[in-house]
């Protein structure tokens, strides 16, 4: 028994003393030489060991090489792929006759990296003699993750120090460097946590990236483990904070925070640089619930933060399917959109805007309406109250469901001053041109404040309602003008027009505009008109306004192809209040005809018309004296006066409604 045990411990030796012996019998600059002959045929690049090498066996499995260098693809301008200033690695070797791997040291001191794409989108770390075969994967009988075959790996000191990577696409004409890159790894067993952290400059910005996993081994096993990430710099700080319950398929949840201290920074130092007014466009905060489960990445329990805009919501994508399928909804308590506008507003033109040219054509461009077809989604919107300029919009809901090319937007809710609106867009772009259809209906809404910030008018008072039902059809937004048909309806209640007294035009014209320091008004009891829309022609036969003193009466046609206008205004003063609601319909009137472009429409009388009322008009009688013998009581014709009158009243409107006159 004992000579058997003194055989085995005498193998013992002879083992540990060859491999001892080992380097010395083999030399270094055999093994060096292998090792680069190997790095070739695996390659097809070079690899070259320029200074010191050095191996060791017992009691530590070592190598030692400096000035390492890895050439690069043949087409490319820089030599290397790599090279590295100072390699080391240090193996325990005894751990490995139990399964254990013990990486004492390994360390790669000023390792130069270059990533490249070259002009025909060849990938300079794509080797020509690597093999096309992909490698077989092998799972364990769960499901997990390959079997490495070791029961544990303990790493010592493990670090890149001073590292560079410069990442160059001659495609896009883009290059990143990242330089001063440090990296170290701390791992005592497969189930204890692995760390890393490390961090790096790119653009003069310190990045530093720290990360924890619960235990390596449950990710090689296809387990569930904890998980932590946390990148930070002066720019952006992102942190991570949850599980990863497999990677077979990925599964991955946790709670997620971003904060950007100024987002138009964090662009001009990673991007590009952009302008905003000071205040807007900087702090950005970020948090919520990741989730990711396969082809499905979600982002729940929201909390967003822009500037002083605050939101909440929850968001989901699902890229599994034939296009990708999202889905949100987004809370918005004040929305304000006043300090991300130009100086002036939405209204303010542009210096280097043309004036619009009379008869100015509408745009053939093609519309492209493909990306409707590329992505289904369900989305809702909802705003607490919405500034724009002087504008306020109260609570205001908005659904948009796109599928399959069709995109559906529904208005389910609208406040906005004292009124309340609901209405429907409806996008089909499944076809070779996309149809439209439109409805809205308005109601309730108290003109004056509306018009005083919409765009600064505060000549009309009243509770006004809208409806418009159309549809259109095209590809280009001539097209759509072409192909609009519909209807609609406003209505004006217990109202008013300021600036203007039209029953005093029973009296004198020229007085209604000009009065004697008094306020001039006009009071309605109903403003209305509907209208009809046939291929791009707007047409309008009954509009009218009733006054107890004054009716006016209105119709014509609004050309949208060409945008020109051919409208005709009858304003008809009564002899007494019982005009008002159509009861009396002798008086005065005035026709007037409006002509012309939509940039430069020309307000006119119709005289003629005026004549030919004036003969069955008793209230002209006291402004008509002297007929018979030719003139006026001043000596002037009739034909002067109402000529004169109707200046004067024309003089009035321009003034009201900001057109011209001829």
């Amino acid at each position: 028994m004992k000579k058997v045990v003194y055989g085995i411990i005498a193998v013992v030796v002879i083992l540990i003393a060859a491999v001892i012996a080992l380097p010395f019998l083999v030399p270094a600059e055999r093994i060096k030489q292998e090792i680069m002959i190997a790095a070739n045929d695996a390659t097809g690049r070079t690899l070259t060991i320029d200074g010191d090498f050095g191996v060791s066996i017992f009691p530590v499995l070592g190598l030692n090489a400096s000035k390492v260098s890895f050439s690069n693809a043949p087409n490319s301008e820089i030599p290397n792929m790599a090279t590295i200033d100072q390699l080391t690695l240090e193996l325990n070797l005894m751990p490995l006759l139990s399964g254990q791997v013990s990486v004492d040291k390994f360390i790669l001191d000023k390792p130069v990296i270059v990533l490249e794409v070259d002009k025909s989108g060849k990938k300079n770390w794509e080797f020509e003699t690597a093999s096309s075969a992909p490698a077989e994967k092998t799972e364990s009988s769960d499901g997990g993750a390959a079997d490495l075959g070791i029961s544990d790996l303990n790493l010592g000191d493990v670090q890149i120090k001073n590292g560079a990577i410069t990442y160059r696409d001659l495609q896009a004409g883009v290059t990143h460097e990242i330089k001063n890159a440090n990296l170290a790894l701390e791992l005592n067993g497969l189930d204890q946590p692995f760390k890393t952290a490390g961090s790096a400059v790119w653009r003069d910005e310190k990045i530093e990236l720290n990360t924890e996993l619960g235990a390596l081994r449950a990710v090689l096993e296809n387990k569930a483990t904890t998980a932590s990430v946390g990148v930070k710099s002066t720019k952006v700080t992102l942190t991570f904070d949850g599980n990863i319950n497999s990677l077979t398929p990925v599964n991955v949840t946790g709670a997620t925070e971003l904060n950007v201290p100024s987002l138009k920074g964090l662009l001009a130092w990673a991007a590009e640089p952009i302008e905003a007014k000071d205040g807007t466009m900087e702090a950005v905060i970020i948090k919520g619930d990741v989730g990711v489960k396969g082809d499905t990445y979600s982002f729940t329990n929201a909390d967003l933060s822009f500037d002083a805009i605050k939101a909440t919501g929850n968001f989901a994508a699902n890229l599994g399917g034939k296009v990708p399928s999202l889905k949100g909804d987004l809370n918005l308590p004040v929305l304000d959109v006043n300090p991300y506008m130009s100086e002036g507003g939405a209204s303010e033109k542009p210096a280097a805007a043309a004036p619009a040219k009379s008869g100015e054509k509408w745009d053939s461009t093609p519309i492209d309406f493909s990306a409707l077809k590329s992505v289904n989604a369900d989305f809702k919107l909802s705003v607490g109250q919405l500034l724009v300029q002087k504008i306020k919009v109260g609570q205001t809901s908005l659904a948009a469901l796109l599928k399959d090319g069709i995109l559906k937007l529904d208005l389910n809710e609208l406040a906005l001053y004292q009124g309340s609106g609901k209405g429907s867009v409806t996008v089909n772009a499944q076809g070779s041109s996309a149809k439209i259809a439109n409805t809205f209906a308005l109601k309730g809404l108290n003109l004056q404040p509306f018009l005083k910030d919409a765009a600064d008018f505060d000549k009309l008072e009243g509770t006004g309602n809208f409806d418009i039902d159309v549809t259109t059809a095209g590809t280009s937004q001539k097209t759509f003008v072409d192909n609009l048909n519909g209807k609609g309806s406003i209505l004006f209640t217990d109202g008013a027009i300021n600036g203007i007294n039209l029953a005093a035009m029973a009296r004198n014209v020229a007085s209604a505009f000009t009065g004697s320091g008094e306020a001039q008004k006009t009071d309605f009891a109903e403003l209305s008109g509907t209208y009809t829309i046939t291929n791009g022609i707007l047409k309008n036969n009954d509009l009218k306004m009733l006054n107890p003193f004054i009716q006016v009466a209105g119709k014509g046609t609004v050309s949208m192809p060409p945008k020109t206008l051919d409208y005709r205004v009858e304003p008809k003063v009564t002899a007494s209040s019982k005009g008002q609601g159509g009861k009396d319909a002798s008086g005065v009137m005035v026709p007037v005809n409006i002509t012309g472009s939509w940039e430069d429409p020309k307000f006119a009388p119709d005289l003629a018309g005026v004549l030919s009322n004036a003969v069955n008009t008793d209230n002209l009688k006291d402004q008509l004296k002297g007929v018979t013998s030719g003139g006026t009581s001043d000596g002037g014709s009739i034909t002067d006066k109402l000529k004169e009158d109707a200046g004067n009243a024309l003089k009035g409107l321009g003034g009201l409604l900001g057109g011209k006159k001829n």
